[in-house]
């Protein structure tokens, strides 16, 4: 029981990042933008907020300046992306490479070492005694809970709001929205926007809250995986918070069973990207919620 606890609450403190990061993601996506400049979003996210923090600004200074930087790589997207009219995949490709060398290069040179504050912790009287799922669910720390907030916020913007529709009606044929009053460019620029704040939140969540520390590399490819996690997910949040949370349980085997198994450790961590491949090629044919103009 006490295994089963430690994997489903590490599981969810590393579903985190990649929740925010999805939900960001499936803005950009639900707009028409395939966002592959999301890892360098994430990471540049991640290294503000842990510079800021360790210049003793304080966290909440350090969310904030990850926000603003996620958000600020994401104007550059837009710029090359939507109003350029540059490849999107091209675009978001070179950010991809761009900005985490640039935050590793800045760490080097700064010579930071040691871990970030401590983010609070929040415990739900009653319900964190539940087991199995009390501690996992019901004891985490702040961005856990912003987090589950911000899900519910984006289901109901899209399910509810004359906004969300229009975002999904410019995904769909930019050019209908155009001639019913609609500038395409301002949408998709305003929801680039909004997917580089929540994975410049995601970076910080996970530099402050489920690393506790910066590294080099620190996102190790999981924009790419978050942006598999959203077309896996029918580009819906429900779907978006399960691969998170698939994705999150794999990596916590990891860090919970590996050591004491017979398995190797490195099939440990290919784990997610042969769940991710896997799970692709099943659901290649299921294309109802696809956004017609997705990366055109």
């Amino acid at each position: 029981m006490d295994l089963l606890e430690a994997i489903l609450s590490t599981a969810v403190r590393l579903m985190v990042p990649l929740l925010l990061a999805a939900l960001g993601e499936l803005i950009a996506q639900r707009s028409g933008v395939m966002n592959i400049g999301l890892e360098g979003m994430i990471a540049g996210g991640a290294f503000t907020a842990y510079a800021v923090a360790m210049a003793h600004w304080g966290l909440a200074a350090g969310t904030v300046a990850a926000l603003l930087t996620g958000a600020l790589v994401a104007l550059v997207m837009a710029v090359g992306a939507v109003w350029a009219r540059g490849n999107q995949i091209l675009v978001g490709f070179a950010l991809f490479i761009l900005v985490p060398g640039i935050a590793n290069f800045l760490y080097v040179q700064i010579g930071w070492t040691g871990g970030a504050p401590a983010v609070p912790t929040v415990t739900i009287p009653v319900l964190s005694q539940l087991p199995v799922i009390g501690p996992a669910f019901f004891a985490q720390n702040l961005f856990y809970y912003v987090a589950a907030v911000l899900a519910v916020a984006v289901w109901y913007f899209f399910a509810r709001t004359r906004a969300g529709m229009t975002v999904t009606a410019v995904g769909h044929s930019p050019t209908i929205a155009a001639h019913r009053g609609t500038s395409p460019r301002r949408v998709r620029t305003l929801a680039l926007l909004a997917c580089g704040a929540l994975a410049g939140l995601a970076g910080a969540a996970m530099s402050l809250g489920s690393v506790g520390s910066y590294a080099p590399n620190i996102v190790g490819g999981r924009g790419l995986i978050v942006i598999a996690i959203v077309i896996l997910g029918r580009w819906t949040v429900p779907g978006a918070i399960a691969g998170s949370l698939l994705i999150a349980v794999l990596d916590s085997l990891k860090l919970n069973v590996a050591e004491g198994s017979v398995i190797p450790l490195q099939l440990f961590g290919a784990l997610p990207w042969v769940v991710v491949m896997l799970m692709l090629v099943v659901s290649y044919r299921m294309r109802s919620n696809t956004p017609r103009t997705l990366a055109q």
